[in-house]
């Protein structure tokens, strides 16, 4: 008799169906979620990196035209102000430059980018060239992921500050005078 009088309200317990969606909800939420911060990052980065490339293009024609006539905080100043979106940018880009005279004068290294984790950045050179030579241009802009410990984001390489590096590279041919 006494097991019969445990076993209703426990019977009862398993059929009742109240809390069902809010189960499959605590569930599925987490992975949707996920998704769709995944999503929106991977926009905003390529976004990002787009705007990068447009900025390093159209004022490396800028320096193309103009020559040896703009500075390195000119041009750098230059390509911030086409990449409107790139927030912090002229503390978090680095650009440089690599006159070109033969094919081994391409630099073969990584890109090199801003170290976020110190105060000191040091000096990149800059050489705006000689009329009718090539000029390699490369940035790299340090870039803190919207959501650093999830999707996305987790498939990029990063510093030591955990921030993605967003590199861009350009040639051009300086005019003749």
């Amino acid at each position: 008799m006494r097991n019969a009088s445990v076993s209703r309200p426990l019977i009862s317990l398993l059929r009742e169906r109240k809390g069902t969606a809010a189960i499959e909800f605590a569930i599925l939420a987490p992975i949707v979620f996920v998704v769709i911060f995944s999503i929106f990052e991977a926009g905003w980065i390529m976004t990002q990196s787009i705007m990068l490339d447009r900025a390093v293009s159209r004022s490396s024609r800028a320096l193309q035209i103009n020559g040896s006539k703009m500075t390195y905080a000119q041009f750098k100043t230059a390509v911030c102000n086409e990449a409107m979106i790139l927030s912090d940018c002229v503390k978090s880009i680095r650009i440089e430059f690599t006159p070109v005279t033969k094919a081994a004068d391409f630099p073969t290294s990584g890109t090199s980018c801003v170290d976020r984790s110190v105060t000191i950045d040091p000096v990149t050179t800059y050489t705006a060239g000689q009329p009718s030579q090539i000029i390699f241009t490369r940035a790299c802009y340090v870039v803190s992921p919207l959501v650093p410990g999830l999707g996305f984001g987790l498939n990029f390489p990063k510093d030591s500050t955990g921030a993605i590096r967003l590199t861009s590279s350009f040639a051009f041919v300086n005019e003749p005078t």
